[in-house]
């Protein structure tokens, strides 16, 4: 089996908060990107947060949801339609399971390998404590107003993340370790997150843990896993450049 898997798209209504569509010609990349897996591939695996649901005007994020969909028709089309697809709910896109089935884990088995996909929101500290846990929608929406009238910290801390992605130096803390340790727990040699935007392949604690990075102003973080040739890759350049390792 060989399955690719990307996360945390982030993906708007095509407007200046849209941390994907701002990025010029990445809605025409991803397509590309998506023309290829869908050929030689035998499962994509959307592994959360791929639509930005809680920077919407009002509340109403199943409404939001909907007007993202209306505004990538191409891309809803593909994951409606096409079998390939698994999609993975992460925690800015929670209205994904209600309307479009989407799965809150999911767990592969191939030629004798186990494999524990999650967003991994989950096992974060940083969303799991009192205050995050019942006030993160509120400020990622206010943080959103704050980008309407001109005050948008995302684009920089994107571009910091970006930086230390491709330079290899985000460290390992608490959230992967856990990952690998409740992917154990499952009877997984292999797991895949999302979530940080932290792009990783370690070995940790018996497991291999892959991280999926991010998609967002221009990224093209993928993971690739063949349970045939024992390949599992981390990408952080457009993987259209490197077809000769499938």
């Amino acid at each position: 089996m060989q399955v690719a898997v990307l996360s945390d798209l982030h993906l708007g209504v095509k407007d200046k908060l849209d941390q994907f569509y701002r990025a010029e010609g990445a809605e025409q990349q991803l397509y590309s990107l998506l023309d290829y897996l869908e050929r030689t591939v035998d499962k994509i695996v959307l592994l959360g947060d791929v639509f930005e649901t809680l920077r919407a005007k009002t509340f109403n994020t199943e409404k939001e949801l909907v007007r993202i969909l209306k505004a990538y028709p191409e891309f809803a089309s593909r994951i409606l339609d096409n079998p390939k697809y698994e999609l993975i709910q992460g925690n800015h896109d929670l209205d994904t399971v209600k309307l479009l089935g989407a799965k809150k884990d999911l767990i592969l088995e191939d030629h004798g390998e186990k494999i524990y996909l999650m967003h991994g929101h989950q096992l974060d500290p940083m969303v799991s404590d009192f205050w995050t846990n019942h006030f993160e929608h509120f400020g990622v929406w206010a943080g959103g107003w704050f980008a309407r009238l001109g005050f948008d910290w995302t684009n920089n801390m994107n571009k910091i993340s970006k930086k230390k992605a491709l330079e290899d130096s985000w460290p390992i803390g608490d959230f992967e370790k856990m990952s690998a340790m409740v992917a154990k727990d499952r009877g997984c040699g292999i797991v895949v997150t999302g979530h940080s935007h932290h792009p990783m392949k370690k070995e940790l604690y018996g497991a291999l843990y892959l991280n999926s990075g991010a998609r967002v102003e221009g990224r093209h973080d993928l993971v690739f896993l063949d349970t045939v040739h024992k390949d599992y890759d981390l990408y952080k350049t457009s993987l259209l450049l490197s077809q000769n390792h499938f």
